[in-house]
């Protein structure tokens, strides 16, 4: 059971990812810049944006991370 204030299709909605950015704008995804960084658990995927690395998403075995306002994504993250 799920329990939330948004909409299912939001929910369920699949992400955009950086395979369907590339089939949809091939220019954009050639100048995207992504690093993996890693982490005790697991490992933070960030986005380039000019001097900063913004996080995109978050791989981790502990529950902890996920609840670490630093991993979220959006964030500005120190490579």
């Amino acid at each position: 059971m799920l329990y939330t204030v948004w909409p299912l299709e939001r929910v369920y909605a699949r992400p955009a990812s950086y395979t369907d950015i590339k089939q949809e704008n091939p220019k954009e995804a050639a100048t995207m810049e992504y690093r993996e960084v890693s982490l005790q658990h697991g490992k933070v995927v960030a986005r380039r944006d000019g001097e900063n690395y913004i996080v995109e998403q978050l791989y981790s075995t502990d529950m902890q991370d996920y609840l670490k306002a630093d991993y979220s994504p959006g964030k500005n993250i120190k490579i």
